[in-house]
Formats: structure tokens, C-alpha cells, sequence
């Protein structure tokens, strides 16, 4: 038994090296080994690489903590929580992530946690006092939980803790260790009257497992009747019987497969008079069959195959019955039967190339009104992104969530449709402040919507948004390693600098500018515009000068055709402030 267990150590260390030297090698191992172990602690709840990033705030006065993560009936919270709350919600749950590379569970560790999570979860806090031994973006995610719980009070939700202490150790913990984290494990579920809180431990073997399973790529469904198809394509309809339906839309732990719903995976519309009759049918002991009242859902896949009673899917993805969907997964959370009824379901196999695949997603959706943003991966803009950051700039454009980190791609290069919003609306619409408030917001908005992700925009421009602010990052990573950031965060100085930069004169930017600064230009041509990055370095004395003189320019160059350049184009919206 020894011998499986350090093998799984070496095998989890072979795997760490492998990853780290793909996905993130400018990571020191520490830093990796914590995103990696974020990614497969919240492996069920499908986060992107930003939200992942968001939630981590490992550093100087951690308090203990390496991430912590709010997420409200399945779905992670960004910043701009008070906007996008549900009226009513089923669950909150926050997650808080302790990531060691050491080869054993530590008392210590626990104890940190015990002394400090009760403080920063109690709703009457001093922040204050607080803010004198935790770091600022901690403190902003602890708050933001606070406020979720506190918005939400009114629809009485099930209240969720969980603790994740991971590490590379071979065997569980020592039953000390065990016995102080029962201890915290009674001392979270005080934070209100219905809380119930949770300790996971996971080691060597826990991670590397969790690393071989991977995202699901291929589901069954068990069907109650024969499933029909046609000759002019692949494809069935058949009925499942509604548990068979809630065990192919969870994970094995019961968690909601946010992966299956990739074009609208945040567009559940909670509790509207639709849903509400969907739940009341659900619950409803008439005798009367559930498919007679609901249309049904519509799964687009790879391929499709009969094995026995069950349909064997690969890449599965539900275009049409997320409501449905999630009602039915609250009924069965809330400890629903099926009754023998089943669920009407399409399984469709559309060729990926072409636009079958798109027209089935919008032909069966467009038959429910949904919130901006739930299609956009499917529009051709985004593909041109995708096509062009790609072929140009060496970055991979995720239209839809995790494609290229599950495929190996380095962290650094991999860029959501959330972060390339924020970072446009920061350097072309000069909106630093927008930037930084708002995640989603920024795509499940319109207008908004329209003035960053426009075919009238030169496509270069994504990619001088993308270069300005992997420089800025690269610099105040670098700055912010011998002296600290007023503020403490990035992101507290990395929008405001890229919207500076996106109007500095290139006259501004001298070899003299401040005390002891030294500015290097590096020159980017891009098709109209002149990216001017530089790299300010101060010698011995401490301040924010050379911070705030360490910006990109964007110089209106000449066009290929000679005329004068437009630079990138400004939104009629407000300005920088």
C-alpha cells in the first residue's frame, strides 16, 4: 500500500512538472501548484482561468488563505454581484482553498485558519483593524460573500462552507489534525443559523486523480423507450426518465455539469412565471406524465451511439432546456422523485464544420427570451477573434470555456471573452473604472456589447488590448516583488495605467522622465497603430513614480495606404474620469 502511495506522489510530481512547463513556466512552483491545485478543487464548478485567478489571493497577510471563492446556486460571483443577484436564491457556498507543496498535513495550517476564517466572515467585522494583518483583495472576498449572504437573506438559502486543505502528501491526515479541523469545521457552521460547513482533504493521490479525470467528454443517458431516428441524418429522440436525466446533467458528486451548457452556462432566469410552472409540474402528484407539458431539450453532440438502453454522447452540449434543466435539478436537490415520469429529449449530431451546429443552438433557443451574451461564442466576430489573436499574436482565444486549458495551452496565453472585454473597455474605451467594477456585466450588455465586440473594429486593435496589458502585468508583477503596491492588487493600478497609456504622447515618454528612471521603447506596428511599450526600473529609492511612468502609448501611425491613422476608436460613452 506505502509503495502506490509514493507512487503517486512521484507520478503527481511528474505531472506538476509536465504542466508547469506547458501551461505556466514564467510561475514560480509555489504560485503553480496553487493554481493547479484551485483547478481541480474546483473542478465541478467549471471555472475559466480568470475566475480561477479572481478568487486566489495567496501573498503577504493571506491570513492562511490561498483562494476563496463565492459562488450562488452553481455559479460563480464576479465583482459586479450587486447587478446580477437572483432575487431568490436555492444555495450559497463559499470555497476556501489551502494549497501547501509539502508531503504532509500540518496542525498549524488548520489553526491559522480557525483563528482567522471566524473574524473574516463575521458580518460586523472591524475592517480597520482588518485591513492592518490581511491583504486587500482577501478582504474584498470575504466581503463580497458578506454581502451575498446578507442580499439574499430574505430567500432563506441553504448556506455552504467548504474547506480544501490540499498538498502532496501520501497518506490522510493524522487524526490530530483531523480533530482541529472538526474543531473548524463546528466553529464555520456558526456563521449562521443554517450553515453547514466542510473539510476536504486532498492529497497525492486525490490530485492526481483528479487530474486523469479531466473534464467529461463523453455522457450516457438511459432511455425508457426506443429512441426514433430518420435517414437524413444522425440523430434520435427518445424519452429518460427524469432521475436518468438529473444523473446525465450532474457530476459525481451531484454538482450541476456547468460544461454542458457552455453557450448560455449563466443564463438560468431563477424564478420567473415559466419556471415556476416548470417547478409546480415537477412537484405536481396528478399522475400525469412531465413530457406532456414541457417541450422537451435539445443536446447537440460530436457523435451518438446505442449501447444497450442508454445513448452513449461525446461532447455533449444542451442548446435548448437549460430552464427545464434547472428545475429539474433543484426538484431532485430538494429531494424530488421521478415517479416514473420522463423528459422528451433531441440528441442531434451536427457536422462541426459549417453552420448546421450554429443554426440548431440559435433555432432552438431563440424560442426563449434570454439575456444578451448567451450566444455570442457563436458569433462570426468571435471566431475572427479567435481566427486573428491566434495567427497573429500567439494568444488562444476561449469562445467557449476551457477549450485551450484543457487542451495543455500556457495560462499566461489563454484569454477569455470576460478579460478581453474588461482590458478593450480599459485601453480603447478609456474605462478603467468600468473595467475594474464589472466582469459579466460587460458581455450581457448590448450596447456595451456592440461597441467592444464590433466588425468595424480592425481586429489588430484585440490584439494591442491584449499586448498593452500582458506588458503592464509583466511590469508591476516585476515592481511589486521589492516594493509593495498602494492598494496592495494589480488590478487596482492595471486599468487606470493601460487607459493612461492608451493616450500618452509619445513626447511623454523620455529617458529623463522622473528621478532615476529608465525607460526602454520598444516599438510595435499594428496596422494603424504604434504600440510604445516601456520598461521603467528604479534604482535604491522606494515611491510610485516610476510605477506610474511605466505605461504603453498608443501612437496614431501612418495606414498601410498612407493616410493618417485613427488610432483605436473611443466609445461615445464616459470618459476615463
Amino acid at each position: 500500500m506505502t509503495s502506490v502511495q509514493n507512487n503517486d506522489q512521484r507520478l503527481l510530481d511528474r505531472i506538476l512538472e509536465d504542466q508547469h512547463r506547458k501551461l505556466a513556466p514564467d510561475k514560480n512552483r509555489d504560485d503553480f501548484f496553487t493554481f493547479f491545485a484551485a483547478d481541480k478543487a474546483l473542478q465541478d464548478w467549471d471555472l475559466d482561468n480568470d475566475e480561477i485567478m479572481d478568487g486566489i489571493v495567496d501573498g503577504a497577510h493571506d491570513c492562511g488563505i490561498d483562494g476563496i471563492w463565492t459562488f450562488v446556486d452553481e455559479r460563480y460571483v464576479t465583482a459586479d454581484a450587486h447587478q446580477f443577484l437572483p432575487s431568490r436564491a436555492g444555495k450559497i457556498e463559499l470555497v476556501i482553498l489551502q494549497a501547501k507543496t509539502s508531503t504532509g498535513y500540518q496542525e498549524t495550517v488548520v489553526e491559522k485558519l480557525h483563528f482567522h476564517l471566524p473574524t473574516l466572515l463575521d458580518m460586523s467585522r472591524d475592517e480597520e483593524d482588518l485591513a492592518a494583518h490581511a491583504n486587500a483583495k482577501l478582504l474584498d472576498r470575504t466581503r463580497r460573500f458578506l454581502h451575498i449572504l446578507e442580499e439574499l437573506a430574505s430567500s432563506f438559502p441553504q448556506v455552504r462552507i467548504k474547506v480544501i486543505y490540499a498538498n502532496k502528501a501520501a497518506e490522510t491526515p493524522h487524526p490530530n489534525v483531523k480533530a482541529k479541523g472538526d474543531r473548524l469545521r463546528r466553529e464555520l457552521a456558526k456563521i449562521t443559523s443554517d450553515t453547514k460547513a466542510d473539510l476536504e482533504y486532498l492529497n497525492a493521490a486525490d490530485l492526481r486523480e483528479r487530474t486523469a479525470r479531466g473534464a467529461k467528454a463523453v455522457a450516457q443517458l438511459v432511455f425508457t423507450e426506443t429512441p426514433m431516428s430518420t435517414s437524413l441524418g444522425e440523430g434520435y429522440v427518445c424519452l429518460a426518465r427524469l432521475d436518468e436525466y438529473y444523473r446525465f446533467i450532474t457530476s459525481d458528486n451531484e454538482a450541476l455539469r456547468l460544461e454542458l451548457f457552455e453557450s448560455n452556462v449563466r443564463d438560468y432566469a431563477g424564478s420567473t412565471a415559466v419556471n415556476n410552472a416548470i417547478g409546480e409540474t415537477l412537484k405536481s402528484g396528478t399522475g400525469e406524465d412531465f413530457w406532456w407539458f414541457n417541450n422537451g431539450v435539445t443536446v447537440v453532440a460530436d457523435a451518438a451511439q446505442i449501447a444497450g438502453k442508454r445513448i452513449v454522447v461525446k461532447e455533449p452540449q444542451i442548446v435548448n432546456g437549460l430552464q427545464t434543466s434547472h428545475e429539474i435539478y433543484s426538484y431532485f436537490q430538494n429531494g424530488g422523485q421521478h415517479r416514473d415520469r420522463s423528459l422528451l429529449v433531441k440528441i442531434v449530431v451536427a457536422p462541426e464544420s459549417g453552420t448546421a451546429r450554429d443554426r440548431i443552438i440559435r433555432a432552438t433557443n431563440s424560442q426563449t427570451q434570454l439575456p444578451a451574451g448567451a450566444l455570442r461564442a457563436t458569433e462570426a466576430i468571435q471566431k475572427d477573434i479567435e481566427e486573428s489573436l491566434g495567427h497573429a499574436g500567439g494568444y488562444y482565444y476561449e469562445r467557449r470555456a476551457s477549450y485551450y486549458r484543457n487542451l495543455g495551452f500556457p495560462l499566461d496565453r489563454v484569454i477569455s471573452m470576460t478579460r478581453l472585454a474588461r482590458e478593450f473597455t480599459a485601453f480603447v474605451q478609456r474605462e478603467p473604472h468600468t473595467a475594474l467594477r464589472h466582469s459579466d456585466a460587460l458581455l450581457l450588455d448590448d450596447q456595451h456589447y456592440a461597441q467592444i465586440f464590433s466588425p468595424r473594429h480592425d481586429l489588430d486593435i484585440y490584439r494591442l488590448c491584449l499586448d498593452v496589458h500582458t506588458r503592464l502585468r509583466t511590469f508591476l508583477a516585476q515592481y511589486a516583488e521589492d516594493r509593495p503596491l498602494l492598494g496592495e492588487t494589480l488590478e487596482n493600478w492595471l486599468y487606470p495605467l493601460a487607459a493612461m497609456s492608451a493616450h500618452t504622447p509619445l513626447s511623454h515618454l523620455r529617458p529623463d522622465l522622473g528621478c532615476d528612471v529608465l525607460v526602454t521603447v520598444g516599438l510595435r506596428r499594428c496596422r494603424g497603430s504604434t504600440v510604445v511599450a516601456e520598461r521603467s526600473s528604479r534604482s535604491g529609492a522606494r515611491g510610485h513614480q516610476a510605477l506610474v511612468a511605466s505605461t504603453c502609448a498608443v501612437h496614431r501611425g501612418p495606414r498601410a495606404d498612407g493616410r493618417p491613422g485613427e488610432g483605436p476608436r473611443r466609445s461615445t460613452g464616459h470618459g476615463s474620469g
